[in-house]
């Protein structure tokens, strides 16, 4: 599988064919994208810390206050498909950098906040654009570099987010009681200062050498051939080119030429295609909804192509699959259901009798076992026997999500917790893991970067409703039954769905095998 694209060097149109090295510097951006996730994901977890510093300090109920949190991760999935476009148009180098100074200004801004509404804007938003620029880019390159052992380069660069959590949350509990939330949040916006160091990670995949040989070796014959005829015009002894072809060997390669732009005009063209992602021949991955005898991307998209020159740029193309539109609709009540426990967690513990620094520990216990399922998932689904079933074991771990939401209510001491903090936090890991894979094979890898800064962007809404929501929910009842069992409710309707989706194509396709037969 390699990625191509074009562009213009000295008034030149130069190809590039770039092949995923599956390691090297692919290592490399998985280390910065693993330290990307832990001065983003794991920060805006460390958020839900703060919860009842904010709450006591500004008197406010739990829904005002939660505000802060859903704006943070909101804002981050409402701009993801920003950082997807400065990403393509500048570098990702760049925008990662970029996102790390504006986060981090954030955060240092926020420590001196007056108000909520200061907070709002400082943390919910400055904050929340910089982490967006930063996240979709750093994640989308780890795509560029790996497609046989994708799966598990994403379990290890997004085991940031359990091993951030696990960090962080016991050190920012220890730096809220000795230098307040104020000075907490001042430490924090100099950690986040360290996704300038990732940027710089960001190289960009090289092009394959053999492309650059072929278009030099172009340049020095075409420079060869314009010489040669040059020569023979201002020769006035030697009129035919039978009498030149001996005294000028340089004209014995423009035969040649000739040949080779025929090659460079074919080599153009198949690039352009998959550009366009009209490539026929290509065809895609078969880890979708239904992965036997799926068509290509660019082939579904080929029926399309009218309506998609007309009302979509071509590198959103994409969003007419299917597929794609099934796996949105899912991830709009996946991202409801996974945003409020961890919102809720540690005021939930608190309510029932744990103590604040068990509270934050259940925070650790719930990173570790996300680093568990990170790893884990990536590593099971990259084995070739099980690639065709990613998607399943997506809606599996989406399921069993919600399945510890709904008990959540019912566990009311440390120890039950715990169980609940390794169990969730597992397959939460999982999950968080195989978004970015399962999109790659619903949209094939033309697709990947701008695809993530959709999937993201469809986090937005439900994570700005959802914690708000929750503690209306708490402030109206006086328990969290409700919240965490609409939570709940929310990731099973997320899976039940792509299995509806799911059915409907193998019922689809044995009716096609059917008629086929008759």
């Amino acid at each position: 599988m390699t990625v191509s694209r074009e562009k213009l060097e000295g008034g030149r149109r130069v190809s590039e064919v770039a092949t995923p090295p599956e390691g090297g510097w692919g290592w490399m951006i998985v280390a910065g994208c693993f330290l990307a996730t832990i001065c983003i994901r794991a920060v805006t977890r460390c958020v839900s810390m703060f919860f009842v510093e904010f709450q006591l300090h500004f008197e406010k109920d739990y829904s005002t206050t939660a505000w802060i949190y859903s704006l943070v991760d909101s804002t981050t999935m409402l701009c993801a498909p920003l950082g997807s476009f400065l990403g393509h148009r500048l570098s990702c180098r760049a925008t990662v950098t970029l996102g790390g100074l504006l986060s981090s200004a954030g955060l240092v801004l926020s420590s001196v906040a007056s108000s909520l509404e200061h907070l709002y804007i400082s943390m919910g938003i400055l904050t929340g654009i910089g982490f967006a620029l930063s996240y979709t880019p750093s994640v989308a390159m780890v795509g560029r570099y790996f497609s046989d052992r994708k799966a598990l380069a994403y379990g290890i660069a997004l085991s940031g987010n359990g091993i951030g959590t696990f960090i962080l949350a016991p050190a920012v509990q220890l730096l809220i009681e000795r230098y307040s939330w104020r000075g907490a949040l001042l430490v924090l916006g100099g950690f986040v200062s360290n996704l300038c160091v990732c940027g710089a990670l960001m190289r960009p995949l090289g092009s394959k050498g053999g492309e650059r040989i072929l278009e030099k070796n172009m340049a020095n014959l075409e420079k060869d051939c314009i010489t040669a005829r040059l020569d023979s015009k201002n020769s006035k002894q030697e009129t035919l080119l039978g009498e030149i072809g001996p005294s000028n060997p340089k004209l014995s390669n423009c035969n040649i030429i000739e040949d080779f732009k025929c090659i460079t005009l074919k080599k153009a063209n198949i690039v352009k295609k998959e550009d366009s992602g009209l490539t026929e021949a290509k065809q895609l991955d078969p880890h979708k909804l239904d992965d036997a005898d799926s068509p290509s991307t660019e082939a579904l998209l080929d029926t399309k192509t009218s309506f998609s020159r007309r009302f979509l740029p071509e590198e959103f193309g994409f969003l007419l699959l299917p597929d794609f539109l099934f796996l949105s609709v899912s991830l709009l009540f996946l991202a409801y259901g996974c945003s409020t426990p961890v919102v809720y967690l540690v005021p939930y513990a608190l309510s029932v009798g744990v103590g604040y620094q068990e509270a934050a520990f259940l925070m650790s216990i719930f990173g570790v076992s996300g680093i568990v399922g990170n790893i884990t998932f990536g590593w099971i689904t990259d084995r070739k026997f099980l690639r065709s079933y990613r998607m399943l074991t997506y809606m599996v771990a989406i399921a069993m999500e919600g399945l510890c939401c709904m008990c959540l209510p019912l566990l009311n001491s440390f120890s039950l917790l715990v169980t609940f903090s390794m169990i969730y936090g597992y397959f939460d890991g999982a999950y968080v893991a195989l978004i970015p894979v399962v999109t790659s094979d619903v949209v094939g890898p033309t697709y990947m970067t701008c695809a993530l800064g959709v999937v993201y962007f469809l986090h937005a809404a439900p994570y700005l409703v959802s914690p708000p929501l929750g503690g209306w929910f708490v402030d109206k009842t006086g328990n969290y039954a409700a919240t965490f069992f609409i939570s709940g409710t929310s990731f099973m309707f997320s899976a039940v769905l792509l299995a509806a989706a799911m059915l409907v194509k193998r019922c689809q396709r044995n009716k096609a095998n059917s008629a086929s037969q008759l």
